[in-house]
């Protein structure tokens, strides 16, 4: 009885090793849809220096120059940065890797910059996704 489960089961994990790793390139491939907005903020409303966002777990960078947006999220472990407004850095309070104001890896164990965000800029509004 037992040998019969088992060789079905030997069986069928071909066919469920085939389609586990076939459905994300056939996902990609023919249903990938053009990135969404995902939040529209009107330029006048961002103030220069760091914005954070609670909701999308962002921060937006604004200096007189340019914009950059970052996923909060360490790149270690996955852990909500915390922004030091003295130093001008972004600190993990799980791990202590530390990110410098333009995404830059100073410290570890992350290895690794932090993740930027795309956007647009259309009508004077800030289309982040």
């Amino acid at each position: 009885m037992l040998n019969k489960k088992r060789r079905k089961f030997l069986n069928l994990l071909p066919y469920t090793l085939v389609g586990g790793f076939s459905y994300p390139v056939v996902k990609f491939f023919l249903f990938n849809d053009k990135p969404e907005i995902k939040m529209l903020i009107p330029l006048k409303e961002l103030k220069e220096g760091i914005t954070y966002i609670e909701k999308s777990k962002i921060f937006i960078y604004k200096n007189s120059q340019n914009i950059d947006i970052y996923n909060a999220h360490c790149t270690h472990m996955g852990c909500i940065l915390n922004f030091n407004k003295d130093t001008k850095q972004f600190n993990c309070p799980c791990h202590k890797s530390r990110f410098d104001i333009d995404g830059t890896r100073l410290r570890g164990p992350a290895k690794r910059d932090l993740d930027k965000i795309a956007f647009k800029i259309k009508n004077k509004t800030l289309q982040v996704g």
